[in-house]
């Protein structure tokens, strides 16, 4: 499984590429797949969230009701 890190790697690959392709439609295509990379490195990010930080916000929740 790729980490945030990862993706965000690929996505600046893509945007490297795109900047020094002459063909419109294949540079727009590169762009595209580096936002696909972004937002995947950025739920890649929410995913890692640690178990212990979600417990605590549900305790939280459960002790003020």
């Amino acid at each position: 499984m790729l980490t945030s890190e990862d993706h965000r790697q690929l996505a600046e690959r893509c945007i490297r590429l795109a900047r020094e392709c002459t063909k419109p439609s294949v540079a727009e295509y590169l762009m595209t797949l580096a936002a696909n990379y972004l937002e995947l490195a950025e739920l890649a990010l929410r995913l890692r969230q640690p178990l212990a930080i979600i417990r605590r916000q549900h305790i939280k929740v459960v002790q003020t009701e």
